[in-house]
């Protein structure tokens, strides 16, 4: 706290120091991480103002950082010594301050893409569930967003050239570790019996699973403009369930995963996965940090 005997070059030396979180900085990122513009703006008050700024400064401070024991340490901080913070609030603030995002993937440009429209864009998700698309082009869909890889393979006697599709480095780490072949999502057989449909059943389990809770129903928000309201029960049948479920992720994957590098996937899960923690909700079965593909 500032005395009548303070001189004026120590008051505003002081209220530059304790008003220094309120610099801002402002910077735009691409994905590719360089920083496009930065522009730095703050504010100081003068006189009898300056004094009265410091001292609330002050006190907020003391709330922020308590060194007594009987303050309170805010709601899901740890205390550690005279500071307290949850790590989830320092890989947030740390995030903040870099210009990153805890959440979202930059939208299609087709003037990145030579003209070309999001193949994943509403008409084609409405196609899959108006069964206008085949079982194999939304697995192939599917496959080329996880980040499997399609080569062609010629054979040598009848010149008959094949599609391989196979894992790369592109694969999500998590779902790579649980199908390191691009499995069937949908069921391309329509034979319904346990042999056959388990291992499909399993997979499109696990897609709709890494679905984040908010987007749980994305698909009917994005297509409800064209005119699909989702499916009645009656009629329903594992197909038509599957390639919902299927676009659903398209939905989630082009809004949060599409160009995202996979180290910031990680630490967007590692902030999610924290919070769960606090709100008690690490164990629930679908949607959270513990089923993402990442």
């Amino acid at each position: 706290m500032f005395t009548t005997t303070t001189t004026p070059t120590v008051v505003v030396a002081a209220v530059v120091r304790a008003r220094g979180n309120t610099n801002r900085v402002f910077c735009s990122r691409r994905q590719s991480g360089s920083t496009t513009c930065c522009s730095f703006s703050s504010s100081f008050s003068s006189g009898k103002n300056e004094i009265e700024e410091e001292r609330r400064s002050a006190s907020a401070s003391r709330t922020r950082y308590p060194n007594d024991k009987n303050e309170r340490t805010p709601r899901g901080a740890k205390r550690s010594g005279n500071v307290g913070f949850s790590r989830g609030a320092i890989l947030k603030t740390r995030a903040s301050s870099e210009g990153l995002s805890d959440s979202g993937a930059e939208p299609w440009d087709p003037s990145e893409h030579d003209g070309a429209l999001d193949p994943i864009r509403n008409e084609v998700l409405l196609q899959i569930v108006q069964s206008e698309l085949s079982d194999e082009e939304v697995n192939k869909l599917v496959w080329q967003c996880l980040g499997y890889e399609m080569e062609i393979e010629l054979d040598p006697e009848t010149l008959t050239a094949t599609e391989k599709w196979k894992v790369s480095d592109k694969v999500f780490p998590n779902w790579a570790k649980r199908f390191p072949e691009p499995p069937d999502v949908i069921g391309v057989t329509r034979k319904y019996y346990p042999e056959i449909d388990q291992p499909v059943k399993e997979a499109c389990a696990s897609l709709t699973r890494s679905v984040a809770s908010e987007y749980k129903n994305g698909l009917k928000e994005q297509l409800r403009p064209l005119g699909w309201k989702g499916f009645k029960m009656e009629g329903l049948t594992p197909n038509m369930t599957r390639r919902a479920q299927a676009a659903n992720w398209l939905v989630y994957y082009r809004s949060e995963l599409r160009g995202v590098p996979i180290e910031e996937l990680k630490r967007r899960r590692e902030v999610r996965r924290l919070k769960e923690i606090e709100d008690g909700e690490e164990k629930k079965p679908t949607g959270g940090s513990a089923q993402s593909v990442v």
